[in-house]
């Protein structure tokens, strides 16, 4: 039985390297060259690539980190550990860019406006 596990353990150890270094660059590849503009058209349609990339880019690490460390070999946690460390890293770059380049709040008066033809909406008034 424990050489079952250890053969699953291995497959499922070099299923995610193998995703991680050649089918995530790939799509990546890929989605980078769809989303390229052509004749001065923009185009999204790369975006499902680079979705699925980052998919596998976080998720095939995590799985890996899981199976090599219940499974104590310890090279590839480190391997898969550092690859999760990277993503998260990326991740949290691309979080800080989206919210820097959110759109300020609305602005609100910061004085009293009284309308015509009404009552006076001023807090005392």
């Amino acid at each position: 039985m424990g050489e079952l596990r250890t053969a699953w353990s291995s497959l499922v150890l070099a299923l995610c390297a193998v995703g991680l270094v050649l089918v995530v660059p790939l799509l990546v590849l890929q989605g980078l060259l769809q989303s390229m503009p052509v004749f001065g058209t923009s185009s999204h349609e790369g975006d499902g690539y680079l979705t699925w990339a980052a998919w596998l880019g976080a998720g095939l690490p995590l799985v890996g980190v899981v199976v090599s460390a219940t499974t104590r070999r310890r090279g590839w946690t480190w391997f898969f550990g550092i690859c999760l460390t990277l993503a998260a890293a990326v991740a949290a770059l691309n979080w800080a860019d989206d919210v820097r380049h959110a759109p300020p709040p609305p602005p609100e008066p910061r004085h009293c406006v009284e309308h015509s033809g009404g009552g006076n909406e001023c807090p005392g008034g």
